[in-house]
């Protein structure tokens, strides 16, 4: 899974470890996590030759060592950044902010739906937010990627039931929105001035009215779902969701 060193994906990680998941987490970050079951790719996903490098050497040789039985992708670091009104939005910043939040994942979904193994019951997380299936001003960069992922992972769940993927008897992906979060990103937001971010208010209150939530909270959802059978092919669900 990806961004485990912080927020949400650290706290999935760990669940997953307290479950006996054997855990392989990105980040551009070092390792916050010990664990005998947890390796650590230290990647700046941003970089795409860098990451589809050591993804190929290292994230495929773990997927092919055995036959899993159940496999899970967690597509959760995304990067914000170029908030404000569309038209102040650099176009070199945006290319990093979808390498994180789109090119990335969809790479790595593509990878783990070819090196799963034959019948494994194959779970895909991608971390999104309302601002992937709602208008929210000033978030056109980020707003955009999310939606970008979001289609991805139901176009992808359109095709598993290809004569290509047989082999992917048991195959399912969410798009999960975790609300809000008290993250980094959130903080980051929260800080940004009003001379750059009209709306910056809106986040502020979130703070202040206690709108926020734990990540370990979001990340209990995922982890029961990565556990979860008889799941469709495509699903969405928002953070609370019965």
């Amino acid at each position: 899974m990806t961004g485990t060193s912080s927020g949400i994906g650290a706290a999935v990680a760990g669940r997953l470890l307290q479950d006996g998941w054997q855990v392989a987490g990105i980040a551009r970050r070092p390792a916050t996590i010990r664990h005998p079951q947890y390796t650590h790719l230290r990647i700046d996903l941003s970089e795409i030759d860098e990451t589809t490098s050591v993804v190929a050497q290292t994230v495929v040789p773990m997927l092919t060592a055995q036959a899993w039985k159940r496999v899970g992708l967690v597509n959760n670091a995304a990067t914000g950044g170029q908030l404000g009104p569309t038209e102040r939005i650099d176009a070199r910043a945006l290319a990093r902010i979808y390498a994180v939040n789109v090119s990335t994942p969809i790479h790595l979904m593509g990878v783990f739906v070819k090196c799963a193994s034959p019948g494994a019951a194959l779970r895909i997380v991608n971390v999104s937010s309302g601002a992937a299936v709602r208008a929210f001003p000033g978030l056109t960069a980020y707003g955009s990627s999310k939606a970008a992922l979001r289609m991805a992972g139901m176009v992808l769940g359109s095709e598993l039931d290809s004569p290509q993927h047989a082999q992917l008897i048991d195959a399912s992906i969410l798009s999960y929105e975790p609300g809000t979060v008290d993250t980094e990103m959130q903080t980051e937001t929260r800080n940004t001035p009003a001379a750059q971010f009209p709306w910056v208010q809106i986040f502020k209150d979130f703070k202040a009215n206690k709108q926020l939530v734990t990540p370990d909270k979001p990340a209990a959802e995922i982890v029961a779902w990565l556990a979860n059978d008889g799941l469709p092919r495509f699903s969405e669900r928002r953070f609370g969701q019965s």
